[in-house]
């Protein structure tokens, strides 16, 4: 199976409140624009769309799975339900805290584990 992320530019707009008379200033409001005319496909300076394999390495979009990806990606109807949405850290910066699933290397390392010593196990009673 191969994996493509496909960048889009999300607005967020923060609200800084400045008084000028204490000097004292505060962010009193972050906004998300997460209505689908506010996220747009992200590029680069040349205006070519950003897509990134597996492990966040930027794929040209002569790649097959990359043309696949974004037109995919570009489809609102076929992205999930807003609810089901992940947020946390930038996909691109941890691409591997949004994987899913077990991987053939995570089911490996299952098997590495020894059952534990009852024998060893300091008594408990008393």
């Amino acid at each position: 199976m191969t994996r493509r992320w496909v960048r889009f530019e999300l607005p967020v707009m923060v609200c800084v409140d400045i008084d000028d008379q204490i000097e004292h200033e505060q962010v009193t409001t972050v906004v998300l624009g997460v209505e689908h005319e506010a996220i747009t496909l992200a590029r680069d300076a040349d205006g070519n769309y950003l897509i990134y394999d597996a492990d966040a390495n930027r794929v040209d979009y002569d790649d097959p799975a990359a043309r696949t990806a974004l037109s995919l990606a570009n489809d609102r109807s076929a992205w999930p339900a807003r609810d089901a949405w992940e947020e946390g850290p930038d996909a691109l910066d941890d691409p591997w805290l949004y994987d899913e699933g077990d991987t053939e290397e995570d089911d490996d390392t299952a098997d590495d584990l020894e059952p534990l010593d009852d024998d060893s196990a300091p008594d408990r009673q008393g």
